[in-house]
């Protein structure tokens, strides 16, 4: 036998030697962990009867408590149901409350119902007409078919005579189907007895059937201490049985068992035997691999691996050396002079080879995303166009620019807004792939060429891939953002044909599904170059209209709820254009936002509205507070507060006539950084509102941290009160959040006598909308003064506002 087999054997056999010791190691921890198991499930419904022990603790403190409130012990039952409901809603455990008189009739109840039910058969009112203390019963409801746990506590005079009972149910179907879920075993069984031997509940998860019930599972419950036991059950299945009691209910005669099958409680136990004992014998391979592997190198003589070098030198392979350990001698000089001269050249061709590459990339590469430059997308678009002329095929050019991306660098900086560019290259490579073209033109617009198409019709689900691939949240260091991507298309031979052309065109297209909103994509067609030609006309009338006075404001009154007066106006800007006449702020808003005509714009609107007030003021008008909308754009501003702080000072106007509303979208995002900016403009003495409160994403809990005075209730909701009973709950809720926050409310959009009527019934505080007037100049709106202001008015007029 050679040196290399004997070396061989023993390595195999010291590999083999420990696998029986550490087997029969695993077989020991395998029984240790089924008993830790059990005893953890034993542990567990100790828990859960403690749980529920203490549920029926603090429901009998409830119902005490509810005892020594007079109004239940009075005549008046719609009050009394009003209170346990409002009780019901604190305590969401409860599936009802109510009060039972000595007769057994039902007198009052959490769910208003109104219905008349004699109670003198249960179980539980019986027991409480001679206890003192609270009684339970652990019952199936008649009507839902859903367990319940009925607690009864009787409440009497004081010379012991029985005044009523207060009963509440405690939900044990959603707290049984919670405890289920919340274990780790999906046929594990939950169940309540009672001391008769008699099963009133047993929960398990969805899909799961009752378990049928021998004598011995019986015998087994009705013992009154805890325990366990391994039960076969009349399905043949062997299942774990835990019992336990209420620690400090025994009177309830309630008993809780957890059923787990041995299978599912021995299950990751065998799994974890079977993971380890594969572990043991792959461990046992890699070693003996390892060994053989070792061995073989062992008997390599050091001569072969200087003849393979020197051959590999001989062809101009430098790139692989010698390499240690060298032989010694005169033999393992030269190696290493070899393998110096072999390295300094390999230097000298990498160093080359680098530099040309350099200078390549530099030509066609750009250089933050690594996708071709403009240079190298004209040469590659004109090269598809000629493949594409010559097989009578289609090409597809795509233009796509990220929406609202200057919002990641004003607020993150440049670096993260480039992370989340070669994020965007990444994604859009993968969806093309290498058929493909990809470039980058500059800042976050790119380029997608798709060559070789049999038609128009196979664009679009590859430009609708790239949409969703850039919808998908990108992860900026500790910052995820959500992208949004407006897409145009253009169509070779079909829109263009030179790349220039097709080029522009899909570049109109992209600002054609921008301008839609963005987050789309648009084809190009002739249409979009008249629409892109009227916005540039709109740009540069609108910015005319700034520098030179084509802007007016008109206004329109909030009327006070309860007196029906003028309590303040919001100020609405209009274009005076002198060839479209007055334009509405819909056709121009969005185009001021994207090219920041809306700081001046804003500015101006600051200024014209503080002008307005104070001169309304002078004229004797009162003090009428003047609200103006802010974009998000001119809530970012830095010097939003020094803008403000102008416009106040230059127009004499008091900062109390002044009230800026705000969006809930825009002072979310950065939450710190929006309330220093709302601190400062409160400490100039202006008021803040939200506006369009209920369609953003507002947190509460960020809510009451705002210096904000109003909530203004979108128009959305107030539209749909009369016809969307959900519409109706959400202005509630709005309006009642409003009153615990100590905030007013006006509602946006009011249009009927019903809205108004509805909305005063809740509590609302202002109204705005054509109910009382629509949008209208300084003069109009004097004469709506008069009507409302000057004669004092003890209440909302017939017409105007809500009875």
């Amino acid at each position: 036998m050679s040196l290399r087999a004997r070396i061989l054997w023993l390595v195999l056999a010291a590999s083999l030697l420990p696998v029986p010791a550490i087997l029969w190691l695993l077989l020991e921890i395998r029984s240790v962990t089924t008993a830790q198991a059990r005893e953890r499930l034993v542990a567990r419904a100790g828990i859960i009867a403690s749980d529920l022990d203490d549920k029926i603790a603090g429901t009998g403190q409830l119902l005490f408590g509810l005892g020594r409130v007079p109004l239940l012990s009075g005549n008046d039952k719609a009050a009394c149901s009003d209170f346990l409901a409002d009780v019901l809603k604190e305590h969401p455990q409860y599936t009802g409350l109510l009060t039972i008189r000595p007769d057994g009739s039902l007198f009052c109840d959490s769910l208003r119902s109104g219905r008349q039910l004699d109670l003198r058969d249960r179980h539980y009112f019986q027991r409480a007409l001679t206890a003192t203390m609270p009684v339970m019963e652990a019952v199936i409801g008649r009507l839902t078919g859903k367990g319940v746990l009925q607690v009864a506590y009787p409440v009497r005079e004081a010379d012991g005579a029985l005044r009523y009972i207060l009963l509440a149910s405690l939900d044990m179907q959603a707290y049984g189907s919670a405890m289920v879920q919340a274990q780790r075993y999906e046929r594990m069984h939950l169940q309540v007895w009672n001391g008769d031997g008699s099963v009133v509940m047993d929960f398990q998860r969805a899909g799961g059937s009752p378990l049928s019930l021998q004598a011995v599972e019986r015998d087994f419950m009705g013992r009154p201490e805890g325990g366990h036991d391994l039960i076969e059950g009349a399905d043949g299945v062997r299942r774990v049985w835990v019992r336990a009691q209420l620690p400090r209910s025994h009177d309830a005669e309630l008993r809780l068992a957890l059923v787990v099958p041995e299978d599912d409680l021995q299950g990751p136990v065998e799994s974890q035997f079977r993971w380890a004992l594969g572990g043991l014998l792959a461990l046992a391979a890699v070693v003996f691999a390892a060994a053989l592997l070792l061995v073989e190198f062992a008997v390599r003589r050091y001569a072969t691996r200087a003849i393979r070098a020197i051959g590999r030198m001989d062809v101009g392979n430098y790139a692989e050396p010698i390499g240690a350990p060298y032989p010694p001698g005169e033999l393992g000089e030269v190696a290493r002079a070899l393998d110096r001269m072999a390295a300094s050249l390999l230097r000298q061709q990498q160093t080359i080879a680098q530099h040309t590459e350099t200078l390549e990339r530099q030509a066609r590469v750009d250089p933050l995303t690594q996708l071709a430059n403009r240079y190298c997308l004209s040469e590659r678009l004109d090269a598809a166009l000629v493949r594409a002329r010559d097989t009578g095929r289609m090409v597809g050019v795509l233009v796509m620019d990220l929406d609202r991306f200057k919002g990641v660098n004003d607020s993150l900086g440049h670096s993260r807004g480039d992370l989340l560019l070669q994020e965007v290259a990444t994604r859009l490579q993968a969806c093309v792939g290498d058929g493909g073209i990809v470039a980058r033109l500059g800042g976050d617009e790119f380029v997608v060429v798709l060559p070789d198409l049999p038609g128009v019709s196979a664009v679009e689900p590859m430009a609708q891939q790239m949409l969703q691939a850039l919808t998908l949240p990108v992860e900026t260091g500790s910052t995820s953002w959500l992208l949004s991507t407006s897409l145009g298309i253009a169509m070779f031979p079909r829109d263009g044909e030179s790349g220039d052309v097709l080029l522009r065109n899909a570049d109109v297209a992209m600002y054609g599904a921008k301008n839609q909103g963005g987050n789309r994509l648009a084809f190009f067609s002739q249409h979009m170059t008249e629409a892109l030609t009227e916005r540039l006309h709109i740009e540069a009338g609108l910015r005319h209209a700034i520098e030179y006075g084509g802007l007016r404001l008109h206004y329109q009154p909030i009327i006070d709820a309860r007196t029906g007066r003028v309590s303040s106006v919001e100020a609405l800007v209009r274009w005076q254009d002198p060839e479209r006449g007055l334009v509405s702020p819909l056709q121009f808003i969005g185009i001021a936002e994207e090219t920041g005509l809306i700081v001046p714009l804003g500015d101006w609107v600051l200024r014209e509205a503080c002008a307005q007030a104070r001169g309304w003021m002078e004229a004797g008008w009162g003090a009428i507070p003047v609200a103006v909308n802010l974009s998000a754009r001119q809530f970012q501003e830095p010097s939003l507060d020094q803008t403000v702080a102008h416009a106040l000072q230059s127009t004499g106007c008091p900062p109390g006539l002044l009230q800026i509303e705000i969006t809930e979208s825009s002072i979310m995002d950065p939450v710190e950084q929006a309330l220093q900016t709302m601190d400062r403009l409160t400490a100039l003495g202006v008021q803040l509102a939200i506006d369009d409160f209920g369609t953003g994403y507002s947190s509460l809990s960020q809510l009451k941290r705002f210096p904000v005075r109003k909530l203004k209730i979108d128009r959305s909701f107030v539209r749909d009160l009369g016809h969307d009973g959900s519409g109706e709950v959400l202005v509630d809720a709005i309006v009642a959040l409003a009153q615990k926050l100590g905030l007013r409310t006006v509602a946006e959009g009011v249009e009927t006598e019903y809205q108004a009527a509805w909305l005063a019934r809740q509590g609302c505080d202002e109204f705005q909308g054509y109910l009382f007037s629509q949008p209208c100049t300084p003069e109009a709106l004097e004469q709506v003064l008069r009507e409302r202001n000057l004669p004092p008015a003890g209440g909302l007029t017939p017409g105007s506002a809500a009875p």
